[in-house]
């Protein structure tokens, strides 16, 4: 990566981080909802530098995923890094899955303690105990489909056929050309 991509990569984290910083001087809804818009926008351009970082190796995997050749470690590599290489990741990094598994267990005990003892007066902490459930489920879905989408990769890379081969084409092949590579 040249010298001027590292230095706009540093400098867009930095200015992300900042802005981490600053969304709870207020707890303000809008400052975070701001810095939500803020993370999609870094996100997409960290995947534009990385879609362009691999560009060229990326013509010739097409070329051999046309002709029908052998496809190397190298390519592989390749692939990879474009189809679920963010998931890769995210599972590398994300260290809360288990603390999720925990907490859905223990705000289902508490609801079941409570629904035992339920009064009209108690309806109020029964729907705050499904709301932090409501909250935490989509994070232990987003883990789950994450992980279930390397795996699919993984068990679709050891069966390559000629359909395979050109869905592979097409998709590399557009986020080459997109206008935000």
């Amino acid at each position: 990566m040249s010298t001027v991509a590292t230095d706009q990569l540093t400098e867009t984290i930095a200015s992300l981080s900042e802005s981490a910083k600053n969304i709870f001087a207020n707890d303000s809804v809008d400052d975070v909802e701001s810095f939500e818009r803020y993370l999609g926008e870094v996100d997409a351009f960290v995947r534009e530098m990385q879609q362009s970082a691999w560009a060229n190796e990326a013509k010739a995997t097409i070329r051999r995923l046309e002709k029908g050749e052998p496809l190397g470690k190298a390519d592989l590599d390749l692939i990879r890094a474009f189809l679920v290489s963010d998931a890769d990741g995210y599972l590398k990094h994300e260290n809360n899955y288990g603390d999720w598994r925990r907490e859905l267990t223990r705000l289902m005990g508490e609801l079941s303690k409570q629904a035992n003892m339920a009064t009209r007066e108690s309806f109020a902490d029964l729907r705050g105990i499904l709301k932090d459930a409501v909250r935490l489920v989509p994070d232990l879905r987003n883990y789950l489909d994450e992980k279930r989408r390397v795996e699919k990769f993984e068990q679709a890379l050891t069966s390559l056929d000629k359909p395979s081969r050109e869905m592979l084409c097409r998709v590399l092949r557009e986020q080459l050309m997109s206008p935000k590579r």
